[in-house]
């Protein structure tokens, strides 16, 4: 009777299953006792009460041994498999998602079809919590970004049921958390949802108590930093918050791991992120670590996490104490650490070694400390490739640059610039390398010996997109292929060797990271030679948020372009100059002074001549908002602008230099197609100096070709109307007669906003040509030889998502493998760039020079006031010589050569 009592709410389940367990083996009714507590059993197991667990595998093997000939048993049956599942979704403990996935689904689809729906909300929830435990283990940010749209649609089942529906909205605050977590941010407010979620439940409620008993825990460690008060607390957690905790963790039939958890939970919300300076507070949180260390079990994926945390306490603890021991113990701990995690798979791996290098910093006897930093960038490169889509690969790349600028910075203090050179490069234009890197994967794949992984790689990815191969088989490819020895080719960037070959290849004397400084530390410039040593300038002046003129170009810079896409803009705002046109010339000096006057005046000086007359030559990667300045226009105190000096060119980062490098070169032809001013079909304005100057290249330069579009009157080229299809065909054809060259003077299109951040072609009737296809298209088409392509439209050089990773339509074509491309930094001058468009092809095909220097030569032509006029230049364009503009930097410094 007591235990019948207890299956019905009206006893001490506890003490009733003890009874039951006590009952001989061989009575009958045993089963149905067991599935009758079973089903009590079911909502009572929270977080507050986690020891009942272990009650499931006993009462299930009483209830399957003799299972009890009622209705309700199937859905019990599988709501009892599936609860410690959900449980451990929610302690983050799920060792293969998606075998539990499979056996979840099994138990789910063995319940009779009439009680799908009872159990189907737990079903979701389970499938939800799962997909999002997988996907941070695979490191899918696209999955992640799905997941509380997903959660949001489980809360809105579970409405239905006003049983269900608090348990729906803590379900969505809980994915909220999880999410913002995940992303690096302050979760403190997701949980204080959460909290006032379940505060509406009744005070005896269990799901109530379970998340009442996380505050303690969650608290701290989401990052308060209130500073000493009253409790004497430091920069971790209160007294009462760790008294709280402590009570937690010693919480009666927790197992093992969960138990390890709170004692690292306790630990880290004691020492402040390191930031804790109380000798007592650090020892005690070292203790709590240890604990952590010695309960987790050897399986436990959290004991990785447990270690940093214990070398992290070291090692403020050696700091507090001066003692040197603490150090060489956190160097084991963190060695410790880094097999467990076994690669750049693992998510700590960049923290780990950056947690190493800075240990090994901090005690005598290690060489090259740096050294284990720079392994650590390895996983931004991991995570990129694994992603399925652009917007994925930017979010995984989110905090390359930064931790790559910083580990630069190390190398640095060890004066070894190789170094640094590849560790800048391991935060630079990650998502734009995984689109170059996903064409090449089946021949790794072969090379390495596994014909099988390329033939499902190719046979995924047959429709050409690359979203195609889903995360698990990326995965397990990427798998394969760091494990061989050439790991280093796919995860590193380039070493100074191949940095070398494609200079020479490109004929530039070297490639130059520019890196803005924070005062009071300077900027420098690390450089790699096509000959001598690696070197690096400290550029004192290279502070972008120091210097007025450069704040003040850049603030213009953002109000031209909100002008550019406002739909009821008002153009002559454009040429305001007393915004954009007033700041760009005061920067112009700032360009000079801050980094490419020391870079002519010292350092270039010291290289080798070259045998040839050309200039010398510099191909830069300028880091983060340096990318927004037009370097060729800096100005020396004399007034001679960079451009008469040194070539300069940009780069997206050595790995793409060496990817263009490495192709055959494509020489020049009078045959291509030009694309002029194409009817936008209303969606922007008519561009009537554009349609002049496509036309007359077109008839001056390539009369073999073709023209779609516009001409130069405004009537439709009887070859086509500009339309995507046709450049779509171009890219794609195989038509040998088609020409190389690919002259678009349109309108570009940017948008940066992170949840539709795009950058497309603006082609006839509104037609949109993307980045992201682009990159597609020419990839279907490897044979396809194309030498050049001009992007005389606005902004086609501005990244879509963050400056470093320099993803815009002018890269995006390097990337399909495209040999040179001209794009733009900023809304170009209609009338202006018509004749230096024209100039540049003179230059070209007239003069036979290579695109680099024919793009210089026109715009030292542009700044020539004794400038002499080619005899075939259309009377039509001759008319715009006549205004002064010609000669100012919107004129003609906008335009950016990258690639051979």
């Amino acid at each position: 009777m007591a235990i019948s009592r207890a299956a019905f709410g009206r006893g001490d389940l506890d003490a009733a299953v003890e009874d039951l367990l006590r009952l001989p083996a061989d009575l009958t009714v045993r089963g149905v006792l067991a599935a009758d507590l079973l089903g009590a059993l079911i909502g009572s197991v929270t977080t507050a009460n986690p020891h009942r667990l272990r009650h499931l595998d006993s009462l299930l093997e009483i209830a399957e041994g003799s299972p009890p000939d009622t209705p309700e048993w199937p859905m019990v049956h599988a709501a009892a498999r599936m609860v410690p599942m959900l449980h451990g979704g929610a302690e983050g403990y799920i060792a293969e998602p998606l075998a539990v996935l499979a056996k979840a689904e099994t138990f789910l689809k063995s319940t009779p079809s009439g009680d799908d729906a009872k159990l189907a909300p737990m079903w979701d929830a389970m499938k939800t919590m799962i997909g999002a435990l997988r996907a941070m283990e695979n490191g899918d940010e696209a999955a992640m970004e799905r997941l509380p749209d997903e959660a949001r649609r489980v809360r809105e089942t579970l409405a239905a049921d006003p049983a269900l529906a608090t348990f729906g909205d803590a379900f969505a605050n809980l994915t909220d958390m999880l999410t913002v977590h995940h992303s690096g941010g302050d979760f403190r407010p997701a949980f204080d949802q959460l909290r006032e979620t379940v505060e509406r439940l009744p005070p005896d409620d269990p799901l109530r108590a379970s998340v009442l008993s996380l505050e303690p825990v969650v608290t701290p460690l989401a990052g308060i930093r209130a500073g000493a008060d009253e409790s004497g607390s430091g920069p971790g957690a209160t007294a009462e918050q760790l008294a709280a905790m402590a009570a937690a963790a010693q919480q009666p039939g927790l197992s093992p791991g969960e138990r390890a958890m709170r004692y690292a939970g306790m630990g880290g919300a004691m020492l402040g992120l390191g930031e804790e300076s109380d000798p007592d507070r650090v020892r005690q949180a070292v203790a709590h670590f240890r604990t952590a260390v010695d309960l987790a079990p050897p399986d436990d994926p959290r004991l990785t996490s447990h270690l940093v945390g214990l070398a992290l306490g070291l090692t403020n603890q050696g700091d507090v104490t001066g003692s040197v021991a603490d150090a060489i113990e956190a160097d084991d701990v963190l060695e410790r650490a880094k097999r467990l995690a076994g690669g750049p798979a693992h998510p700590m791996w960049s923290v780990i070694n950056e947690l190493l290098s800075q240990v090994r910093r901090r005690h005598a006897g290690v060489a090259d400390p740096h050294v284990v930093a720079l392994e650590g960038l390895r996983e931004h490169a991991w995570r990129v490739l694994l992603q399925t889509d652009l917007r994925a690969a930017n979010t995984a790349a989110r905090r390359a640059a930064q931790e790559a600028i910083q580990v630069a910075g190390q190398c640095l203090v060890f004066h070894d610039p190789a170094r640094a050179i590849r560790a800048l490069d391991a935060g630079r234009g990650l998502a734009l390398y995984a689109a170059t890197e996903n064409r090449q994967i089946p021949g790794r794949l072969e090379d390495a010996g596994r014909a099988d992984l390329a033939a499902r790689w190719r046979s995924t990815a047959a429709s050409g997109a690359a979203e195609e191969v889903p995360i698990d088989l990326r995965r397990e490819v990427l798998t394969v292929l760091t494990e061989q020895s050439n790991a280093g080719a796919l995860l590193d960037a380039p070493t100074l060797g191949e940095i070398r070959a494609a200079l020479h290849t490109v004929d530039a004397d070297a490639l130059v990271y520019l890196v803005p400084g924070a005062a009071p530390m300077p900027g420098y410039a690390v450089i790699a030679a096509a000959q001598g040593p690696p070197a690096y300038l400290a550029l004192p002046n290279l502070h972008l948020f120091d210097d007025l003129d450069v704040e003040r170009y850049l603030t213009a810079l953002v109000r031209r372009d909100a002008v550019i896409a406002d739909p009821d803009r008002d153009l002559t705002a454009l040429d305001d100059p007393t915004d954009f046109v007033g700041s760009l010339d005061a920067m112009c000096d700032w360009a000079w002074r801050a980094a490419i006057g020391p870079l002519v005046q010292r350092y270039l000086p010291s290289l080798p001549r070259p045998t040839t007359d050309r200039p010398p030559r510099m191909i830069l990667v300028p880091m983060g908002e340096l990318a927004r300045i037009p370097w060729q226009a800096a100005r020396r105190p004399d007034g001679t602008y960079a451009v008469r000096l040194v070539a300069i060119s940009q780069a997206a980062s050595a790995r793409m230099l060496c990817h263009s490098a490495a192709l055959a070169p494509v020489a020049p032809t009078p045959v291509g197609l030009v694309v002029g001013d194409p009817d936008p079909g209303g969606e922007a304005p008519d561009l009537a100096a554009a349609r002049v100057e496509a036309y007359a290249i077109h008839r001056s330069f390539y009369p073999g070709g073709r023209y779609v579009g516009r001409r130069a009157d405004g009537s439709p080229s009887r070859s086509g109307p500009g339309s995507v299809d046709e450049v779509r065909a171009w890219l794609t054809g195989r038509n040998p007669g088609a020409g190389g060259m690919l002259h678009l003077a349109c309108h570009g299109v940017i948008n940066t906003d992170p949840a539709t951040a795009t950058s497309y072609l603006l082609l006839a009737g509104g037609g949109r040509l993307t980045a992201e296809e682009l990159v597609e298209l020419i990839s279907r088409s490897p044979e396809r030889a194309i030498g050049l392509i001009v992007l005389a439209a606005c902004r086609t050089g501005q990244a879509i998502s963050g400056y470093d990773e320099a993803y815009s339509l002018g890269t995006a074509f390097l990337a399909g493998g495209v040999r040179s491309v001209l794009s733009t930094q900023w809304a170009i001058p209609d009338r202006a760039t018509s004749v230096l468009m024209y100039m540049f092809h003179h230059h070209l095909i007239t003069m036979g020079l290579p695109a680099w220097e024919a793009l210089r030569r026109a715009q030292g032509w542009m700044l020539d006031p004794g400038r002499s006029i080619p005899e075939g230049m259309p009377a039509l364009l001759r008319r715009n010589l006549a205004h002064d503009e010609l000669s100012h930097v919107t004129a003609w410094a906008g335009f950016v050569h990258w690639g051979q």
